[in-house]
């Protein structure tokens, strides 16, 4: 094994900016695709579980539209002080 030096620690090369930039954009693609990959599984789980849950109910009874009750008056000046 060779001892430390500078260049066995550091490195004695620089990469160009245009080699970084590609490494980079590389690292961030593969990092983009495994998690749309776990999105994709996570929905397809998901949607499949929601379609078991709706296969084993029964279908919901239609809602009937309830009658809205009015206030009646019975005309005006109805405001009662108490005298």
């Amino acid at each position: 094994m060779t001892p430390p030096n500078k260049d066995s620690l550091f490195g004695s090369k620089k990469q160009a900016p245009s080699a970084k930039a590609d490494h980079l954009d590389s690292t961030v693609k593969e990092i983009l695709a495994s998690e749309h990959s776990i999105r994709e599984r996570k929905t397809a789980r998901l949607r499949e579980l929601r379609l078991e849950k709706e296969a084993s109910q029964s279908p919901p009874e239609p809602k009937t539209k309830s009658k809205r009750k009015t206030a009646k008056t019975s005309g005006m000046g109805e405001t009662d002080s108490g005298k």
